[in-house]
């Protein structure tokens, strides 16, 4: 068996994410699951860690269950090298998500999570998925085949229609009717399944359980058919044309004409059916949509392009591919010459990579300045290269100009930290982790800039911070352990450290009790 494969532990979380959990289009008459691709150098023990699944005697699992069952997956989705932060796309497919969620929530069951986050991997696999407790991961291989903007929320919508209607809850209660084992078995067992070792899957499940994995990896049919449905009504409501979940699905099908492994992968375990077309076609309607020439869609497709590759030769090929495109109309032309430029700044390229972004923005310059932020964005990215201080110049005015964007705000921590003195660093991020405490990377920005500055306690604090909201509560509490033992710290900072340790500290507490009565 593969254990000792590069991503082996990725490969594992994204098949309980999947198709434990949610698949986009899936349906119940599926084989085997074939997804993943990826490996990890690391041994498989860590799975035992994780909480065991299911009790025949639990008909549901309750919201705060299925809360602690999403942040014990994302802790480990987090360590992933394919975990893709990027808040530039995180804040486009978040917008779409926000966007949806007030319609969303309208349809959604009792206890079903009312917050939806998105994170993204690396992967070029066609593919979006739902946690337990609202999270929704992307693969930037959606990104790259959807056609338009109204496409990809047509996936959110159903993605989000399966959490509000607790699909998820049921089909992990499901598991423990089935008798399942630990999250962590079953992990270890869809992840050997999908790499043709059915009988080392069968030997994870222990006692040739593999029938009952199988019920357990997919939605029924009714899941499915209910998520097309609310999803499209999530939709209307939220203001998006009425055929984009049809859309959706004929993008899905004209990609698997064209033997696209990836697409295929898909659908050989969540298979589309004439049946589920035609009826969102007579919901929606079978109107096409008409071609999105959106700015901020086609750069957020190229960025994903550009993001996707890994090592230096897969991004050579990409970087040549971008040259040879050919552009429809402007959006396409700008975003052709913007993917170019990501993928030479991030070869080292950088005069090479002004040269394209000059290409983008003279394509772009018709577009309101909110969709030619990315452009802006870069341009200050390269000038950080060898100018911090205009490049910190220039991210304030981002930042004065768009202050909901994290992206912008992130960029002008970077500017900052990057100057000598790091004082402006300190306060900026100060007043940011305040009015943002849920942003992990503010967080792990402050430490930087308090270690810069001598003061260890409060870099010792913000690590602390941001380990708690990584899922790390032990290690957070051994930070602010550490940092009462450090000395320099004002009677403002050591109240704030002592406040949140206790906090931190019940926390923990709480958690270890709702983790007793996950089923045994």
């Amino acid at each position: 068996m593969r254990f000792a494969s590069p991503h082996f532990r990725l490969r594992c979380l994204r098949h309980i994410s999947q198709q434990a959990t949610v698949c986009l289009l899936g349906a119940a008459l599926s084989g085997a699951p074939v997804w993943a691709q990826g490996a990890d150098t690391r041994a498989p023990g860590y799975a035992s860690s994780l909480p065991t699944l299911g009790d025949p005697a639990q008909g549901s699992l309750s919201s705060v269950q299925e809360k602690r069952l999403g942040e014990i997956i994302m802790r480990e989705m987090r360590q992933e090298p394919d975990y893709l932060h990027d808040s530039l796309l995180r804040d486009y497919l978040q917008a779409i998500v926000d966007r949806l969620t007030p319609a969303a929530r309208r349809t959604a069951e009792m206890e079903a999570p009312a917050h939806f986050r998105v994170f993204l991997l690396r992967d070029r696999s066609f593919n979006a998925f739902a946690l337990p407790g609202g999270w929704i991961g992307v693969h930037t291989g959606l990104i790259i085949d959807a056609q338009s903007h109204d496409q990809v929320a047509a996936v959110f919508a159903h993605e989000m229609s399966h959490i509000t209607q607790r699909h998820i809850a049921q089909r992990l209660a499901q598991m423990g009717r089935d008798r399942l084992l630990s999250i962590g078995s079953l992990l270890l067992a869809v992840a050997a399944a999908s790499a043709g070792q059915d009988q080392a899957a069968q030997g994870l499940a222990m006692g040739g359980q593999a029938a009952a994995i199988d019920r357990a990896l997919r939605f029924s049919r009714s899941n499915e058919r209910d998520a097309d449905r609310t999803g499209e009504e999530v939709l209307a409501e939220s203001g998006y044309p009425p055929q984009a979940m049809a859309s959706m699905l004929l993008r899905l099908q004209n990609l698997s004409r064209l033997d696209d492994s990836d697409v295929l992968a898909f659908l050989q375990t969540h298979p589309l059916t004439s049946e589920r077309i035609a009826d969102a076609q007579a919901r929606g309607g079978n109107q096409p949509l008409p071609p999105d020439h959106d700015l901020m869609f086609w750069l957020m497709h190229a960025r994903a392009r550009a993001l996707t590759p890994t090592k230096r030769d897969a991004m050579q090929h990409e970087e040549k591919r971008f040259s040879a495109d050919k552009a429809a109309f402007p959006a396409q032309q700008a975003a052709i010459a913007y993917g170019q430029a990501v993928l030479l700044q991030r070869l080292g390229r950088f005069d090479a990579a002004a040269a394209a972004l000059t290409r983008a923005q003279a394509a772009a310059a018709s577009a309101p300045a909110a969709e030619r932020l990315p452009l802006d964005l870069l341009q200050t990215e390269l000038l950080l290269e060898h100018q911090p201080a205009q490049a910190a110049d220039a991210a304030r005015a981002l930042y004065r100009q768009f202050p909901q964007s994290t992206a912008a705000r992130h960029l002008l921590a970077r500017c900052l930290l990057a100057l000598p003195d790091k004082k402006s660093a300190r306060e900026f991020l100060r007043q940011q982790t305040v009015a943002h405490p849920q942003d992990i990377v503010l967080w792990q920005d402050q430490a930087r800039a308090e270690a810069a500055l001598g003061a260890f306690a409060a870099q010792h604090r913000a690590t602390a911070e941001a380990y708690a909201l990584e899922g790390k509560t032990e290690a957070a509490i051994e930070q602010l352990h550490i940092a009462q033992r450090t000395p320099g710290a004002d009677y403002f900072e050591a109240s704030i450290i002592n406040a949140r340790l206790r906090a931190l500290e019940q926390a923990h507490a709480q958690q270890v009790q709702i983790d007793k009565t996950l089923p045994q």
